[in-house]
Parts: structure tokens; sequence; C-alpha cells
């Protein structure tokens, strides 16, 4: 079947491209592009052909009716100039010729074929056309009204005579689909030489990413969309695939196909967002036009002021320890497990008691007798009254402030033309119930997500979160961010640490995706001290060498497991190296001077960068092995915590250095690294 980018071309095309369009999808051994660019004026041809691989074809489509065409071989009897032979497809012949000479201006000539196609008209009408005109032409004419595809792909076949170089082919995709294109600032395979020379080609996205960027862009006519409902398209994929990446193009495509729609671009971290933004900036020149927020901040834009001073996850834990005093058939069940059910409880808008008495409690660990879900939810409510009471809340508390505010009309609530999640699967069931009621009717949700990146505990499928995505999912199989040393590593440790009881894997690779990886780098190296406070100033020693060395600057993520832990490495990198040098990346987009960036590991997802340091390892797995953890607790956290550390390690593209207190048996938890 041919591979066409975009699938289908947009109603308001001209009809003989679209049914042009439609031939080409009956062929085979095809992939083709039309441009984006819209304006008549452009002057590129719409359409790069490439036939099996390596013969190209630039292709201008004439609009010409049969009428016409049989006017220009025989004549207008009242005007025999306005329309001839040579007239006929002026200015489709214009636009190849001039496209193909800037092309072959900047690279040298390019074996490339050049067509003007005319779906309106008989191939035996403009065969007569071709032997009448005047002027000797490079240019080929094709009729193909009521002829069969099989034709076509026939002259393909006699028109291939050279094939494109990738260099050439790279080239032409760069002038036609420029929209395409991945600058190499993007690449955190790579770790850039110092050489400012010119002539470095762009790399594109993948057929795969670039279908899933340009499908079904425009909006509805305006008629139509109060009946229609959400249009709701999901991306997953492999860590490191390019989901975001995805996200981010279709965000920007989309924005230009629809001038003046509103678009909103949301995630669940800061750190997150503001490399969206950076990117976003980097692609447009500067500005960005759409909206991009955390979900607290796109509540905080709307309701305004959060109620109350929010609480720490400690002072949340030590509230709800003080509070579960008394509840004795509680004993087995931890705090920690506590603060996690309450926010469950909030995540799904349980209001009632017998709401939550009733509620599927499928992947909660737990299984709660009757009369503890009982005592549960009284503890829920003693705690409710207890922020009450102290003039304090939490997230949970503002999200559901801000699905109230959605739902029941207390603001004017914002209405989107387009909203893009990115790391969906951090998002709760009312956190999905408020996006949708942001959107206008008949508009665009689009969706990026790996659950196996997902360690929050929601435990939800996307239609249980109201979220329809079954035939409008495209899932990315290749990645592109690591090398094969650093993903089979992190594959290893995953696999070694998951059992039957876990939820199936979804999208961890496999042997055939690790073995048809072209780059197989370096085995992540094992740094073993005695401490914590060892570990940072390890980390800190070894980052100003490498500064010191030449290292370039921006090409170096620093994770730590604990934020509060990741704050202090900051403060004294910052001590070693100047603040100017070290970027935490919660508090802004990345100056362009600065070495290196540092991140705590719950926002480190849809980071990246070639060469990752990650400290606090050991800390989350000594959690696992808490005697009051009850056996559910212990395989809950387990879990967790493994998807946490693989999330971390696969953040690498081509270095991976992993930072130690204590070495263990290459048993489960481990997998002996």
């Amino acid at each position: 079947m041919a591979e066409l980018i975009p699938k289908s071309l947009p109603g308001g095309e001209p009809q003989g491209l679209r049914e042009f369009w439609r031939t080409l999808r009956k062929l085979s051994d095809i992939r083709a592009w039309c441009s984006m660019n819209h304006r008549t004026d452009s002057g590129k041809p719409r359409i790069l052909l490439l036939w099996r691989q390596r013969y190209a074809f630039l292709i201008q489509v004439a609009e010409t009716t049969q009428q016409l065409a049989e006017r220009a071989l025989h004549g207008d009897l009242f005007d025999p100039d306005s329309c001839n032979p040579d007239s006929l497809a002026r200015a489709e012949e214009e636009i190849l010729s001039g496209f193909a000479r800037i092309a072959g201006r900047d690279f040298g000539e390019l074996p490339v074929r050049k067509l003007v196609v005319f779906p309106n008209v008989a191939a035996r009408t403009i065969d007569e056309i071709v032997l009448r005109k005047s002027e000797d032409t490079d240019i080929l004419y094709l009729g193909m009204h009521q002829e069969p595809v099989e034709r076509f792909g026939m002259r393909l076949e006699a028109l291939a005579v050279s094939a494109v170089s990738p260099p050439g082919l790279i080239h032409l995709r760069g002038l036609l689909t420029p929209e395409s294109a991945v600058p190499p600032t993007f690449n955190a395979r790579a770790i850039p030489e110092r050489n400012t020379a010119a002539g470095l080609l762009p790399s594109f996205l993948d057929i795969d990413q670039e279908w899933c960027v340009k499908n079904d862009l425009e909006l509805p006519p305006e008629q139509q969309r109060a009946a229609a409902a959400a249009d709701t398209r999901l991306v997953t994929g492999v860590a490191g695939s390019g989901k975001s990446l995805v996200l981010l193009y279709r965000s920007i495509l989309f924005a230009r196909t629809n001038p003046g729609a509103r678009i909103l671009v949301i995630t669940h971290n800061k750190p997150l967002r503001f490399e969206l933004e950076r990117r976003a900036e980097a692609l447009e020149g500067g500005g960005t036009r759409f909206e991009c927020h955390t979900f607290f901040q796109w509540a905080h834009s709307v309701v305004g002021t959060f109620p109350g001073k929010v609480l720490r996850n400690d002072q949340i834990r030590e509230t709800l320890h003080q509070l579960r005093e008394g509840h004795a058939n509680l004993a087995g069940v931890s705090t920690d497990y506590l603060v996690d059910e309450i926010g469950w409880i909030k995540d799904h808008g349980f209001l009632r008691r017998e709401q939550y008495l009733a509620a599927e409690r499928k992947g909660r660990g737990l299984a709660l007798k009757p009369e503890q879900k009982s005592n549960l939810w009284n503890i829920f409510q003693t705690y409710q009254h207890h922020l009450d009471h102290t003039g304090s809340c939490d997230w949970h508390n503002i999200a559901l402030r801000f699905h109230r505010a959605a739902y029941h009309g207390q603001i004017g609530f914002p209405r989107y033309d387009a909203i893009f999640v990115d790391e969906a699967q951090f998002f709760a069931r009312i956190w999905f119930e408020t996006v949708r009621a942001a959107l206008k009717p008949g508009g665009h949700l689009f969706l990026s997500a790996d659950p196996t990146q997902g360690f929050l505990r929601r435990s939800q499928s996307w239609l249980s979160a109201g979220i329809e995505v079954r035939g409008k999912t495209t899932r990315l199989s290749t990645a592109y961010r690591n090398t094969r040393a650093i993903l089979r590593f992190a594959r290893d440790f995953y696999r070694s640490r998951h059992t039957a009881d876990d939820e199936l894997e979804l999208n961890v690779p496999d042997d055939d995706m690790l073995a048809a990886m072209t780059e197989t780098g370096e085995a992540p190296e094992i740094v073993h001290l005695s401490s914590s406070q060892d570990e940072i100033a390890r980390a800190v020693n070894e980052i100003a060498a490498m500064r010191e060395s030449g290292f370039p600057p921006g090409l170096l993520l620093v994770l730590h497991t604990s934020t509060s832990m990741a704050a202090n490495l900051a403060r004294q990198l910052g001590q070693k190296i100047g603040e100017d040098q070290v970027h935490p990346a919660d508090q802004g987009k990345r100056p362009e001077g600065a070495f290196c960036s540092v991140s705590g590991l719950n926002a480190a997802t849809g980071l990246e960068a070639p060469v990752v340091f990650l400290l606090g390892m050991d800390r989350l797995l000594e959690e696992e092995a808490d005697p009051r953890l009850s056996p559910e607790e212990r395989a809950e956290r387990i879990r967790d915590n493994t998807r946490k550390l693989y999330m971390g390690f696969t953040r690498a593209g081509q270095r991976l250095v992993v930072f130690r207190t204590r070495t263990l048996e290459p048993s489960r938890g481990t997998a002996g690294h």
C-alpha cells in the first residue's frame, strides 16, 4: 500500500488534487508527501513522490478541465492567443522549473523527474497537446481522466532512470516539507562536536510520526461543530520514540492550519512545560501560537489564587498519621497508603460515602474490607475538616475546585478549539473531565502517553476516564533517544522486577527492537559510594571536571529521586561552577549558556539529554524493604519505583551514570545493576 502524508487531503484543497491523491492511495511501492503550504504563490510543487524508496518525482496537479484542454488544442475562435498548447500549464511548469533550479543551485543537479498531472483531462488529449507544443521541456504531462491506476504505475516505472541519493532526498524534503524537519539540538543521542561549519543536513520526523502529526488537522465547519463529538486521538510508544515531539509539531501545524483557533498545550510538570515552550519557540522563530501550562498553572490562571496554604507531601503524611489513631482495623494499612487512597478518592470525584463504598477498586492493591473502607472514609472527612479549619488545602482539593468551576459555571470558563495533553498517563479522571469541559463542541483533543512510565497509581483505562481512543491510536515503535546499551539496561531492569501479577508490559522494547537499533553505545556506568552525601559530592566533582575539560554546555541532565535533595544538589553545583551554569528545570526555560539542568525524578518525564546522571536510586529501593508494608503495598511500591527508575534511565541519549550507595545481590528488585 502507498504511504501518503497526510493520509487524505482536507476538503478545502482543489478537487483535482484530492482526486489524484486518492489515486495514489491505490498504488504500492510509493511514499508521497503533500506540501502543507497552502499559498499558491509559495513557489513549491504540491507533491514529492518517492517510488520504490529511491526514485523521486516532483508533481504539480493542474485543475484544467477537458473543455479548456480542447480549447487549447483547437484554439479559441474569438481569442486565439488566450489559450494554446504552450500556455495550458505554464504556471505549473514555472513552479516545477523554479523549484528545481533552487534545489540544484544549493545542492547540485538532482536526478528528479518533474510531472504535471491532469486528473480531469483524457490522456489522449494531453498527448496531442504535448505534440503541438513549440517549446522543448524536460517536464512531462500526464492526462489521467478515466485512466486505470495501473497506467500511472507503469509510467513511474518507465520514467524512473536514476535514483536520488539519501542526502538529495533530505535536501528536497527540507525545501518542500520544512515543517517536518527536526533541529539537531533536539537529538539527545548526539553529542555535537565544536564544528561551526555550515552544511549539516537536517533530520525529519519518521513516517509514523509524520502521519500522526499531519492527519485530520482541520476543524469542521462552524455549522457542523455544535452537533459533533470531540475528535480525540492518542499517540503512545516506547520511551524515546518521539511522542512529545509529535504532540509539539502537531500543535504548531494545527495552529497554522486553523488561524484564529484557540489552542491549549497542557502537561503535569513545570520542567516539561518549559521544554515544550523552548522547543516551540525554536521551531517558530520566537513566540508560540498556543497557551502552554501545567494543569495546576492552568487552574490558577482560571480560578485565581488557591485558597489557603498548599500542604507538602510530608505535611499531609504527618497529618494523616495523627488522624488514623484509634482506627484499629486499619493497623495493616500504612500511612502512605492512606495518603494515596485519599488522593484516589478525590481524583475520582467521590464526594459521598456511598460512591466510595461502591467504587470499583481494580488495581488498588489492597482489597479493603467494608468496615475498613468505612473507617477510611471517616478519616477522609476528618482530614477535609482539618484542612478547612486550618485554612489549608492540597493539590487534589485544587483539582476538585477547578472541576466544580468547569461544570457549574462559577467562573467564565475558557473554551478551546483544540487541547493537546502531554504525558497524559499522569492525568486523573477529574482532570480529564475538566479538560473535556474546556473543549468547544466538535473540538480536537490529542493525547500523548506512555503507561509504562506512569508511576502514579491511577489504575484507570482511557474509557473509564471518559476518553474514547479505540481506532484512533498511533503506536510509535522506534526508539530514537537512547543507544541500544542504555535501552537494554533499562529494559532488563524493568523486566527483572516484573511479575505475572503486574499489568501487561505495554511499551517495553523487545529483543527485535533492540537488535534493529543502529547505535550500540557504551554500557551505563555504575558509581558505588557509601552515602547519599557522597553521591552528591562525587556528582558535583564529576560535573565540575566535565566543564573544565570543555564539555559543551546544555547537554547534561542531573536527576535525583528526592525533590529536596535535587534542590540541595543544584545549590552545591551553583557554589562549585557558578549559579548561572546550573538550571533548576522547574524554574523556567533553560538559558543558552547553562552547563547543566537539575530536576527531581518525579518531574523528569519528557526531559532528555545526551548525558544523564541519576542519584538516589537506593533511597527508593530501601523503601521497598519497610517491614510496615503489607505484601500488596510492597508490590505497589516496587511497581511504582520500577517505573520511576525506568523513566529516569531512558532520559539519557548517549551516556548514563547511575550513583549507588550499596551493592545489592542480583535478585528481584535490582536486576543485578
